[in-house]
């Protein structure tokens, strides 16, 4: 099977917007959610949450990318492969939802905080079954049915509550509503496996066919696996070593800051098909395309870590008076930003240079980092020891990778220094005056100003150069890969 350029680059473009759009309307509904139910319900919603995320990671075991791999590289087996992982996930869903389940009632949480999570559960299955059918699809070069239920989901789910909220403010029913549209987008996208791939969703069991998915799932599910312990430990620590009011404070500094993680994605899905390419063929032009990503990522990550730093009192304030407490984690962990940028680069050089495993190594290294980190300071500092915790794990991440990086490339470290000092003083300058200007004009009227104030820093001091901001842009705007 081809696919022609254009077909790729549009179906990737839907995509990108239905991820933007998906993450404002989440951001909004998250953001009505926490008014209006206060830091120790939004707590106990929010745990409830990452808890059944990191058990999601048994359901799915890294098929995902194997499915989508193999039916891309031979469509005649996506029936085959398809079946198999949904008698997979027929088979082991209870168990799944069994410990997740025992692990609530194990640890003596309240009745109200075992439904919530017995609900996730549910969201949790449906949204399993839903990744396979996307994967499956992705294997056929079609993004646009999953940019639609993407969207659709999250529109259900912020109508549902906010119908909700006119009735209740019973977490339980808000949990339901996304429960709803988790059915919503499970079902549709079984139906385009069905009707549109005419793909039969009878599960298939067999040990053999499963030992050799096995071998192939075995390294994407170790990384599944340290991935959603990186990212979603510190929530559930937080609940069991601080309670639920910790947790909702912490929730609303963690969602500003990582709702920011798409801007790297798109740029690492750019970067990776020319990292594999130069890898062997045009050493120079990987150490350059290397250097030019990390630069136009810093370039973007430290305007927003470091006004948000400065507005993030007003911001609280305004937008989430009962969160106050947010506000220093929210500064902690919104600084971990430009470095976090830095790991998806680093991220992407890695594997497209046949070093997954020491990805994999690192990845594990993190989370180790983050669970040890956690357990010694969120008891002294609850929110801000998680937020200090994950700023050290993310250097932590961005260090052994850089480290690889550094064997792998030749990199032009006055180059790189030039240039990332000069992205550096330029955000410090903004930051200062967007501090003092913040006490004369509204916040919302610093943004623009201090916007205007670090382009201009940024050209004057030869940061990035014009044609580099128009690269940029273009990478951005039409999802082209970096140069």
């Amino acid at each position: 099977m081809t696919t022609e350029p254009a077909v790729l680059a549009r179906n990737t473009s839907y995509f990108t917007l239905a991820l933007v759009a998906q993450k404002v309307i989440s951001f909004l509904y998250f953001t009505f959610l926490a008014r209006l139910l206060g830091p120790a319900s939004i707590g106990k919603y929010v745990f409830a949450l990452s808890l059944t995320t990191i058990f999601s990671v048994l359901l799915d075991l890294g098929s995902a990318n194997v499915l989508t791999r193999e039916v891309a590289r031979e469509p005649g087996s996506a029936e085959r492969y398809a079946r198999l992982i949904i008698g997979f996930k027929l088979a082991v869903m209870l168990v799944v939802v069994g410990l997740a389940a025992a692990f609530v009632w194990l640890t003596g949480y309240p009745l109200i905080t075992r439904q919530l999570v017995y609900i996730a559960a549910v969201v949790m299955v449906l949204d399993s079954f839903t990744l396979t059918a996307y994967s499956t699809i992705r294997g056929f070069h079609n993004l646009i049915w999953e940019s639609i239920g993407t969207v659709l989901m999250q529109a259900v789910v912020a109508g549902g509550g906010l119908a909700v909220s006119f009735f209740t403010h019973d977490l339980r029913w808000f949990m339901a509503a996304l429960a709803l549209a988790a059915l919503v987008n499970c079902g549709y996208s079984l139906w385009q496996l069905r009707w549109r791939y005419l793909i039969k969703l009878k599960p298939h069991w067999n040990v053999i066919d499963y030992k050799f998915l096995a071998r192939l799932t075995w390294p994407f599910a170790l990384a599944a696996v340290l991935t959603r312990l990186y990212g979603y430990l510190d929530t559930v620590l937080l609940s069991l070593l601080s309670g639920d009011q910790a947790v909702g404070i912490y929730s609303v500094a963690y969602k500003i800051t990582f709702a920011l993680q798409f801007i790297p994605a798109a740029f690492s899905a750019s970067l990776f098909p020319g990292f594999s390419a130069y890898f062997k063929q045009a050493p120079e032009k990987l150490a350059a395309t290397f250097m030019r990503g990390c630069i136009y990522l810093t370039a973007i990550a430290v305007p927003v870590a470091l006004g948000i730093i400065a507005l993030a009192p007003e911001i609280i304030r305004k937008i989430y008076p009962a969160f106050t407490d947010s506000i220093v984690p929210l500064q902690i962990l919104i600084f971990s930003l430009i470095f976090l940028f830095l790991t998806f680069p680093v991220g992407a050089l890695l594997p497209a240079c046949d070093r997954q495993l020491r990805q994999t190594g690192n990845l594990a290294l993190a989370a180790g980092s983050n669970l040890i980190l956690n357990l010694i300071l969120i008891p002294i500092w609850g929110p801000l020891g998680a937020a200090a915790a994950s700023l050290i794990s993310t250097l932590v991440l961005l260090s052994a990778g850089w480290l690889v990086a550094r064997q792998l490339v030749r990199l032009d470290n006055k180059f790189l220094s030039q240039r990332l000092g000069a992205i550096m003083i330029a955000g410090l300058i903004m930051l200062v005056l967007a501090w003092w200007l913040k006490y004369y004009i509204h916040f919302l009227a610093v943004v623009p100003v201090a916007g205007v104030v670090y382009t201009a820093l940024l050209l004057g001091l030869g940061g990035v150069t014009r044609q580099e901001i128009k690269e940029l842009t273009r990478v951005i705007l039409k999802r082209q890969p970096v140069q």
